[in-house]
């Protein structure tokens, strides 16, 4: 499923949760300012109907003596003490309602004395036994201060009851405000929340579809897989399993489903699948191998990855089908045994083979220097006997001897060359060079022999064995200038093809490159023994101490023209100091 729509499902819930509670409890302010409103419009009535009860009551009061003093009825001396009373109590109650008010204080205040006086005057004409006397005098009583008592008292109730009304119409105008603010926040609150948990219904639909089109997917996958998937239960019995089952094991999914699925495991492997599920229960994952019974009977090498939920109590399991890798790594190994022993066998070899040629070449050595010692010891004492043709069939008998040591030197040579392991080191290339250059000196002497050394690059090597492919590389080139006077040899660096390549070039007879595939041959010769002498050996053994160094040589030649050598090395670097010196940049030696 979308991970947006995923994490949009709950933060929604909890929005529209959010909202309602904040909605909620505004309403409920609201709802509880509409009450105080509500409670201070009806307060206000209450003080108004009190301040009507308290005219009443005076009126009543007012009455009671006037129907006393025409008729002398007590009755009308008892409603009197009620009314009486009963201002005394209103008067007391607007004490406590106006409270809040301190002007209805004030008021209320003001009013209390014209009340008791009031009271006191009228309660004169009704105390004393009726006569014209007190007739006369309560008649008088009443008409002149006590009207003009009642009159005040009437203006201040008055007074009092205007405020109220005003207060009054202040507090229900506040109060049905705050009625429209709650039935607006309810009603915003109900639509908000409608439209809140439409949108969450929205989302879990989506997402109920996305879930959905998910599942499709994985049964989709399931069915086309081509690893065999399974679910199993912790009762071990398989629950479901993919078609790839039945077409590698040859079992319906019915019968794999009704049978525990040990009961297709290999005898052997039953410990080691029990050991890998028990590790999956506390690792999480777990990766094995075993062997599963085909329904023809043999059995099928897979290879495992297991997942266990433990809270649905279900293992969920991929394998593949390895039997034919797993037989490609027993012919493997069963190879590479074989190839171990052919080695050791050939180890062998080499060794018996090392030592045969060390004792061919000490049995060769002997009798060659028996042959040119006699040679030798004939010529200088019996020359008369021997005579001019004697003499020189005797020089090519020793010449034939030496070059035949020459021969074995070079065949031992190439033999421990071939055997022995280049142990590399990083190596300047110049202090070599100029070191065989220094042993080529007797070869060169009566002779103007040119020796232009360019800046050569370290390299990792075997410094041993590239100081013999020089030595071997620079003799020939001395050898084969021989004509030339002066006789120029360069060693230098080039690009070639992408590549840095070392080259000796000289300016000597060359050769045909017609020819250049016998170069590298063993005792494969270009020129004539008479003309320049040589066992074919040296280039053979160039050849394989580049070899070692992972590296190759090639020539360039023309006859007449001279001949170019280039070879390449594993590791050549940059040089690190530079050389200079005369015309080209390198270094020159002339002999």
């Amino acid at each position: 499923m979308n991970r947006g729509l995923k994490n949009a499902v709950p933060w929604c819930i909890g929005l529209s949760l959010v909202l309602v509670a904040a909605i909620g409890g505004l309403s409920l302010r609201s709802l509880a300012e509409q009450g105080e409103d509500a409670r201070w419009v009806a307060h206000t009535h209450v003080v108004i109907e009190e301040l009507e009860t308290l005219r009443a009551e005076v009126l009543k009061a007012e009455n009671a003596r006037r129907g006393y003093v025409l008729t002398g009825d007590n009755r009308f001396r008892a409603r009197f003490s009620a009314a009486r009373d009963e201002l005394q109590k209103t008067l007391g109650s607007l004490r406590t309602l106006t409270a809040d008010n301190r002007e209805q204080q004030k008021k209320t205040a003001e009013l209390q004395p014209l009340v008791q006086r009031r009271l006191e005057l009228l309660e004169l004409s009704v105390s004393s036994p009726r006569s014209a006397q007190l007739e006369e005098r309560g008649q008088a009583a009443y008409t002149l201060p006590g009207a003009e008592l009642t009159g005040r008292i009437m203006e201040s109730v008055n007074a009092m009851e205007n405020a109220e009304q005003d207060l009054l119409g202040k507090r229900d105008a506040e109060a049905r405000t705050s009625s429209r603010r709650t039935e607006l926040l309810l009603v915003l609150g109900m639509v908000a929340t409608i439209g809140m948990v439409l949108g969450a219904f929205l989302l879990l639909q989506r997402e109920v579809k996305e879930r959905a089109r998910a599942e499709e997917e994985v049964n989709q996958f399931f069915e086309i897989s081509a690893d065999l998937l399974c679910v199993a239960g912790n009762d071990g019995y398989f629950k479901r399993v993919n078609p790839m089952w039945e077409k590698v094991l040859g079992f319906p999914a019915a019968e794999l489903l009704s049978k525990p699925y040990f009961d297709f495991i290999h005898p052997e492997d039953l410990q080691k699948t029990r050991a890998a599920a028990e590790a999956a229960s506390s690792t999480g994952v777990e990766s094995f191998e075993n062997r599963y019974r085909t329904r023809q009977g043999g059995y099928r090498w897979l290879n495992w990855n297991a997942r266990p939920d433990a809270r649905r109590g279900l293992v969920y399991a991929a394998a593949r089908d390895v039997t034919e890798a797993i037989g490609a790594r027993e012919t493997l190994e069963r190879l590479n045994g074989e190839l171990e022993t052919r080695a050791r066998q050939l180890e062998e070899t080499n060794r018996e083979l090392e030592a045969f040629t060390s004792s061919v070449a000490h049995d060769l050595r002997a009798p060659l220097r028996h042959v040119d010692g006699f040679s030798r010891i004939l010529v200088e004492e019996y020359a008369a006997q021997l005579g001019p043709e004697g003499e020189r069939l005797v020089d090519r008998v020793r010449r034939a001897t030496q070059h035949m040591g020459e021969l074995v030197d070079d065949l031992l040579n190439l033999s421990r060359v071939s055997r022995q392991e280049a142990t590399p080191l990083v190596t300047d290339l110049n202090p070599l060079v100029r070191e065989v250059i220094a042993g080529l000196q007797p070869a060169c002497q009566g002779r103007h022999v040119d020796f232009r050394v360019g800046s050569l690059p370290f390299a990792e090597c075997d410094p041993g064995l590239i100081r013999q492919v020089f030595a071997n590389l620079l003799a020939n080139a001395v050898k084969f200038t021989r004509p030339r006077d002066p006789a120029v040899i360069e060693v230098g660096q080039a690009d070639s093809n992408g590549c840095r390549a070392i080259f000796v070039r000289d300016n000597g007879v060359g050769f045909s490159m017609k020819y250049a595939d016998k170069l590298f041959g063993v005792f494969q010769r270009l020129h004539r023994a008479e003309d320049f002498e040589g066992t074919g050996v040296g280039l053979v053994t160039v050849q394989r101490i580049v070899q070692k160094h992972n590296g190759r040589i090639w020539a360039d030649a023309e006859v007449d023209r001279g001949a170019t050598f280039y070879f390449t090395l594993e590791g050549l670097e940059e040089r690190r100091s530079t050389e200079t010196s005369g015309r080209t940049g390198g270094r020159h030696a002339r002999v």
